[in-house]
């Protein structure tokens, strides 16, 4: 799975910031969606700015997601659109 390129987890409930610290590993990783994922805490979204590669991040409805978080990763991965 490290040359996978997208991953889409819309709306899961399962998913945790422990899964999302073991997608920090998937170094290739370019479109990621966590829209609506109502488990994920800023701190573990955070973590996203390790995958250097990603292009597009879809955060939309996710609780842990904030202005502040926004700004975060976009300063750290300025090439990334964010998807609010």
């Amino acid at each position: 799975m490290v040359n996978l390129t997208k991953l889409f987890l819309r709306w899961c409930a399962q998913v945790r910031d422990f899964g999302i610290q073991h997608l920090c590993n998937m170094r290739n990783l370019q479109v990621l969606s966590v829209a609506g994922c109502p488990l994920l805490s800023a701190s573990g979204l955070s973590s996203l700015i390790q995958l250097r590669h990603l292009r597009e991040l879809e955060l939309t409805n996710c609780p842990g997601a904030s202005k502040e978080l926004f700004d975060y990763i976009r300063e750290h991965l300025p090439r990334c659109l964010i998807i609010e």
